[in-house]
């Protein structure tokens, strides 16, 4: 059994569950005694307890253990995911925190349909964090992914000269493969653009390549933007021990 807890509830030798979400599967879907023990983690620890006392409105568990956040060995990857139509970002983000991406930023292009603006684009982000902060629990991951609002694509754009590899996969013929360009690739951080439905526009593109982006191909195949994501992320994260 896995729960999250913010830091604020975590002392020294013990920690105080009081989240209503939280109490709701321990109490009444795993039905959790005392005695039985219970992992924990906040975000940059893990504690392995045992609980303590149990009651309608808290859990109290005591620190057996505590892990930290191992350092990351291989890459450190930014996907800078163009949103799609219905709900498929939730799923990308999900599937991307998961395969241990560090930051995921959801992008308006040229041709993103979808609407994020204004108090929806706060309520937007609330809900991805809360998804990545429970695939994060689920999955055994102690560390969240950065989620950022929704950026239209010049202000992404803006942040290249950060990563030592910037990534636009995209359509255009003579592109070389991503594989081959990560080949011979030894730095630490790389962001990844993922175009929308109709790929990124030609202006786009050109945009991109002015401003240190390097076009990759996926392949023969055209894939939807969550396969695209989702496989880019699965590619790195079995490959370069993201």
């Amino acid at each position: 059994m896995r729960v999250y807890c913010p830091a604020k509830d975590i002392g020294k030798s013990e920690i105080t569950i009081t989240d209503s979400r939280q109490l709701h599967h321990l109490l009444n879907v795993l039905r959790i005694k005392e005695g039985e023990a219970l992992g924990v983690f906040d975000g940059n620890k893990e504690y392995e307890c045992m609980v303590k006392a149990i009651a309608k409105d808290k859990i109290s568990a005591k620190i057996i253990k505590v892990k930290t956040q191992k350092s990351s060995r291989g890459l450190e990857v930014t996907l800078a995911c163009a949103i799609p139509k219905r709900v498929k970002i939730e799923y990308i983000i999900e599937k991307c925190t998961e395969l241990e991406v560090k930051k995921i930023i959801p992008v308006i292009t040229d041709r993103t349909i979808v609407k994020v603006e204004g108090e929806r684009s706060l309520a937007k982000l609330k809900r991805w964090q809360k998804i990545a902060m429970e695939a994060s629990q689920q999955s055994g991951r102690i560390s969240f992914p950065e989620i950022s609002q929704a950026l239209k694509f010049n202000e992404v754009l803006s942040s290249v000269k950060e990563y030592d590899l910037a990534l636009i996969p995209n359509l255009k013929t003579g592109n070389k493969s991503i594989k081959e360009v990560l080949a011979n690739f030894n730095g630490k951080s790389v962001i990844i653009f993922i175009g929308p439905e109709g790929d990124f526009s030609e202006k786009e593109i050109k945009l991109a390549e002015k401003n240190g982006c390097q076009g990759v191909s996926l392949g023969d195949l055209v894939l939807k933007v969550d396969t695209a994501a989702i496989a880019i992320a699965a590619f790195l994260h079995f490959s370069y021990d993201i």
